[in-house]
């Protein structure tokens, strides 16, 4: 029978551990590592992708072991996610206590002085990874690094500017561990998937400034330009957008990804709040982009490594699910399990 001693240390140990889960939780919904997991779907592609083709020998990445290459890029887009989703927050502290009383700083669970730090480590975190991946690994990540700060202190608040910046900042992200990829329509790919998610998610969440006529038009003449540039890129460095010896109709994978997130997407935001529609664009936004790197792979010939990015994209919805029901039975954090 339990003595009452024995029940009280046993009360302690409970308690602890709540508080410590707390502080876990707190820092994921500070740092949205829920849907993190698409920024390392493309790191992880690009280094399948570079280690694959004879053309890329003298890229770093190209020579390392598999296993240190995919979790340096691993820790290198955590720690960028991170460090921009804290600096987010951060910069936004007024703002949110105003309209987003519940985010982790505003609603008291972590200290300013803990988020600078998280925001300091992440960064840290992410230069330790692109050291690894090689010298231009680490240029790429700094410029990554001042392009978060650009869009937060000032690119966010004209929107034709944030919706351009955000997608550019995911092309830079996906070349850090090979700058002279070639084969760029993943990239295009990528970077319309994200201004467009951005424009929905700036209009359910109703953010301000509101999107305007002349905001779609400089949003759409930016993309235009920037599509052109990078997929004028691909052209000049190999001569055509599609590589060599793969049959152009492997297209259809990407194709049928891209389709199924439209479909989806429709689907999950039918007849529900906006803003939870929002939020739902976003976590699945993020996982189509490992659905995208496997049907890149795929459609590249590359069997096993499209069946490995299917695995990890199936695992991190599963990982994402499970860490938005354990923040639910917390009790709170509410906003974060909307």
């Amino acid at each position: 029978m339990c003595q009452p001693k024995d029940f009280a240390a046993v009360q302690r140990k409970i308690e602890a551990m709540s508080r410590f889960l707390m502080r876990i939780l707190t820092a994921i919904q500070l740092t949205r590592l829920t849907i993190a997991f698409g920024g390392v779907s493309d790191i992880w592609f690009i280094i399948l992708l570079t280690r694959a083709e004879p053309q890329y020998t003298h890229i770093h990445v190209h020579n390392l072991p598999v296993g240190l290459s995919l979790v340096a890029g691993a820790v290198l887009a955590l720690g960028l996610f991170a460090h921009g989703a804290a600096l987010n927050d951060l910069l936004d502290l007024q703002h949110d206590s105003a309209f987003s009383p519940d985010r982790p700083i505003p609603a008291g669970r972590i200290r300013i002085g803990q988020a600078v730090v998280i925001t300091i480590g992440a960064l840290l975190l992410a230069f330790l990874g692109a050291s690894i991946l090689g010298v231009w690994a680490v240029v790429l990540t700094l410029l990554m690094a001042a392009g978060l700060l650009f869009y937060n202190t000032a690119g966010k608040f004209i929107p034709a500017v944030g919706f351009t910046t955000i997608g550019l900042l995911y092309v830079v992200h996906m070349l850090i561990p090979n700058h002279e990829l070639s084969f760029t329509l993943p990239l295009w790919l990528i970077m319309t998937h994200i201004m467009a998610i951005s424009m929905v998610v700036h209009l359910l969440e109703e953010k301000r400034p509101r999107i305007t006529t002349q905001t779609i038009v400089m949003t759409s003449l930016a993309w235009i330009f920037w599509s052109a540039i990078i997929i004028g890129a691909g052209l000049m460095t190999q001569g055509s957008l599609w590589p060599a010896g793969i049959s152009p109709w492997a297209v259809v994978y990407p194709l049928i990804a891209v389709a199924g997130f439209l479909v989806v997407v429709q689907w999950k935001l039918r007849s529900i709040d906006p803003r939870a529609g929002a939020e739902k664009l976003r976590r699945y936004g993020a996982m189509w982009q490992s659905l995208y790197a496997a049907a890149w792979l795929l459609a590249l010939d590359l069997i096993p490594e499209a069946i490995g990015m299917g695995i990890f994209a199936l695992v991190g919805f599963c990982v994402m699910t499970m860490i938005r029901e354990v923040a639910g039975l917390t009790g709170r954090p509410v906003a974060f399990r909307s």
